[in-house]
């Protein structure tokens, strides 16, 4: 995992996509809110990199030299820790009124653990004119160096197909307390494995 404060410059591809999924994120924004989390599947293909101006504009802090960039993780689910309940049991073929719950690890770039996420929920609530599922999620994010809230809407479908993802984020705690940001993710193996990173600016 890298910290990185300040200076507009490229970060990893990870960070950067971001801008590529905002369309289906304010998609999902418009509809109504429930409980959330993502969902993961096999990708080959590497996320398109972005400017750093592209990131300004995404995260206006980030300019000013007032953001922090935690890039390079990955959330491994914990065994036994999920359910899925609802219209339907399969967290890769989406219905509408699906609920889950999950508790994933959080590793970094070495393959150390340096947190965790527990207890996660997500609801799909409604499905868009163009057919895509719209989800809602809800994580509480611990680190080692401090906590972060997740919460807010993505388009479901759009993650299945490998397409990152994000949703706004508040730190609560340690160095990321009073923060607001992004926490972003991107379907690796559903349901078990996504690559993550967050933006948190002050």
């Amino acid at each position: 995992m890298r910290f990185t404060m300040a200076k507009p410059r490229l970060v990893t591809t990870l960070v950067l996509a971001f801008a590529a999924s905002s369309l289906p994120i304010s998609v999902a924004a418009a509809a109504t809110p429930a409980t959330g989390h993502p969902s993961r599947t096999p990708s080959s293909t590497a996320a398109p990199a972005l400017s750093a101006s592209e990131l300004s504009a995404i995260a206006p802090g980030f300019r000013a030299g007032r953001c922090l960039v935690l890039d390079n993780l990955t959330e491994h689910f914990i065994p036994g820790s999920g359910s899925v309940t609802g219209a339907g049991p399969n967290p890769s073929e989406p219905t509408v009124g699906q609920r889950g719950t999950y508790s994933m690890r959080i590793v970094d770039a070495a393959g150390d653990q340096i947190g965790s996420m527990l207890n996660g929920t997500t609801y799909v609530y409604a499905q868009a004119a163009n057919g895509d599922f719209l989800s809602q999620g809800d994580e509480h994010i611990t680190l080692n160096d401090g906590a972060i809230h997740a919460e807010g809407n993505y388009d479901l479908s759009a993650t299945l197909a490998h397409n990152w993802q994000a949703i706004p984020a508040v730190g609560t705690s340690g160095r990321y307390r009073g923060m607001h940001g992004v926490e972003l993710f991107y379907d690796v193996v559903n349901p078990v494995l996504f690559d993550e990173a967050f933006v948190m600016c002050r």
